[in-house]
């Protein structure tokens, strides 16, 4: 049984409570540094042990034979592959620019940088019909679609990602679907930060996220949200579809 004296300094020490925009806003600070730290630290290491390897490659070819400079550039192949998939992660970690852009310009741009960075087919589809939406808005959205897009390749292992936008009435629904090895049955049990984050941010423009396996292979990850109502209009609140 605790005493108030004990309950005092436990409540003193105790980690504060977070609400759902600190998480978000946590996640993100977080995914920036980690982006940060690998172009500025990891990548720049890598680059000058490559360039080091690059005079020992040549002094090797000049001065020793050819076995040892073929063996120290093979060595330089493989530091430079390493380099640009450090990148690749620092390009992933790091958010698309949201700012002043639409939906549909944000989630090309991301389509784009993933099928450029990652080498997977990675395509927007809409419909054209999206509105324009308050920058909150957008900026929840395209950090769904990078999360679920950045969870089919790091776990997915997918190769063909769709990110797709459809807008009917008062409600639309982006869903991201990737051709890739599936979930895990307990894949609630192993869910990290990231997919709670997603569960945030599409609360918190009042709509619903749902993950499941595609029917055929892979992933489909769906955040259904209400659109805003055109000028004027007062009509009855929008329902979510099922």
């Amino acid at each position: 049984m605790l005493t108030g004296r004990t309950k005092a300094i436990a409540s003193e020490f105790a980690p504060p409570a977070h609400s759902e925009p600190d998480v978000i806003e946590i996640a993100d600070r977080e995914r920036r540094r980690l982006g940060r730290e690998l172009h500025d630290g990891l990548c720049q290491s890598l680059a000058g042990i490559a360039a080091l390897t690059a005079a020992l490659s040549r002094d090797l070819a000049a001065n020793v034979g050819p076995g040892p400079a073929a063996s120290a550039s093979e060595i330089l192949r493989l530091l430079n592959e390493a380099i640009s998939e450090a990148r690749d992660l620092a390009r992933g970690l790091t958010p698309v620019a949201v700012r002043g852009r639409s939906l549909v310009d944000a989630l090309g741009a991301l389509a784009r940088n993933v099928s450029r960075a990652h080498g997977t087919h990675c395509v927007l589809i809409d419909d054209g019909r999206c509105p324009s939406l308050r920058g909150e808005t957008t900026t929840h959205l395209v950090r769904i679609a990078q999360e679920a897009v950045r969870n089919a390749i790091s776990h997915g292992k997918a190769d063909e990602i769709e990110i797709r936008l459809d807008c009917r009435c008062s409600m639309a629904v982006l869903s991201i679907c990737d051709r890739g090895v599936g979930l895990p049955e307990d894949f609630r049990d192993r869910a990290g930060l990231g997919l709670h984050t997603m569960e945030y941010r599409a609360d918190a423009i009042g709509g619903a996220l749902k993950v499941a396996p595609h029917p055929v292979r892979g992933v489909v990850v769906t955040c259904a949200f209400p659109l805003p109502a055109p000028a004027g209009h007062r009509g009855a609140d929008a329902q979510m579809p099922n």
